[in-house]
């Protein structure tokens, strides 16, 4: 300690206490103090305290929740179309797939001579065409190479799409059945309008080449349901073949087991496709030839609307994981 040298007058000044710094005990009692006056009074700080939909200390998210609920919706729904679908029991729809190759054929050969799904039958006419046969109906070859060869193109579009859109993702699905819908829909509209003509044609009249559009729609959905068979990995119905189907069939070394889906669903395809074939025979024969594509019409869309709420892969496989 320094000692202030004292004044001329002989007055001592006091000393001047030299500033501590405030030990730890000072500053906790100051801190409990501020703590307890900010509870007991509140600032505009905590006035404004965010709500629970907030995010880094805003109040502008919490104002609009239902946003953030739009936004888990809108994801949801994308995932649930962006899924891929459960192939588990697909076998179905194929299998009424061929039903309806079997109602289009029955309507389009008895109608016009030719058919729309079954492209064997229009190879042989249009190789017998090159020598001029059959004599009637007249350029019965053009329409059996004109459908052949929309089919071959409907193969390509397809396939193409499914590879591009992903092949068995739910809108893929959606959107393959919805377009083969919409070409049976077209059909369906031109016959009961009497733009083409709903009566069977005559073999002696010249070709009416309206037919041919009729013909084209027909063929270019056929394609779509062969290309979902082998998307789906369901070889076994091909849903516009008959040879092949049933020779797989007979050759097939389970054929009398007790358990083997890929036979029970070669004679289901075989039996809807023969159904399919014999309704149209009937429905003309009673009504009219329009209400046989309206039936196909009305079934594609069935399928079509079962894809929205088809099970999902992964759907599938936790229900298997959680048994």
């Amino acid at each position: 300690m320094h000692h202030r040298p004292p004044s001329p007058s002989g007055f001592i000044e006091p000393l001047t206490t030299t500033a501590r710094a405030p030990d730890a005990r000072s500053i906790y009692q100051t801190d409990l103090t501020t703590a307890t006056s900010r509870l007991e009074r509140p600032n505009e700080e905590f006035k404004y305290t965010p709500g629970i939909w907030s995010s880094g200390g805003s109040t502008a998210v919490s104002v609009s929740g239902n946003q953030t609920e739009d936004n888990t919706f809108r994801s949801t729904i994308s995932r649930h179309f962006r899924a891929d679908i459960d192939t588990k029991h697909t076998d179905i729809p194929l299998i009424i797939c061929g039903f309806v190759g079997g109602l289009v054929d029955g309507l389009s050969f008895n109608a016009w001579g030719s058919f729309s799904s079954m492209q064997t039958g229009n190879t042989i006419f249009l190789a017998l065409g090159a020598s001029g046969q059959p004599a009637t109906p007249a350029y019965l070859w053009a329409k059996s190479l004109i459908a052949l060869t929309v089919f071959i193109a409907s193969n390509i579009i397809f396939i193409h799409m499914h590879r591009f859109l992903t092949p068995r993702r739910r809108s893929t699905m959606i959107i393959s059945f919805g377009i083969q819908t919409v070409a049976l829909l077209a059909t369906a509209i031109l016959i009961q309008l009497e733009v083409i003509t709903p009566k069977p044609e005559d073999p002696r009249a010249p070709i009416e080449w309206l037919q041919i559009v009729a013909i084209s729609l027909l063929a270019f959905q056929a394609g779509g349901q062969i290309c979902a068979s082998r998307v789906l990995a369901m070889d076994e119905i091909p849903t516009v073949v008959v040879t092949a189907m049933l020779s797989d069939l007979l050759v097939d070394p389970k054929l009398t087991a007790r358990f083997n889906p890929k036979r029970n669903r070669r004679v289901g395809a075989f039996l809807a496709l023969f159904l399919g074939a014999m309704t149209a025979a009937g429905l003309t024969k009673t009504t009219s030839m329009a209400s046989s594509i309206w039936l196909a019409m009305g079934l594609k869309l069935m399928i079509t609307l079962g894809w929205f709420v088809w099970q999902r892969r992964e759907e599938r496989r936790k229900s298997e994981f959680d048994a």
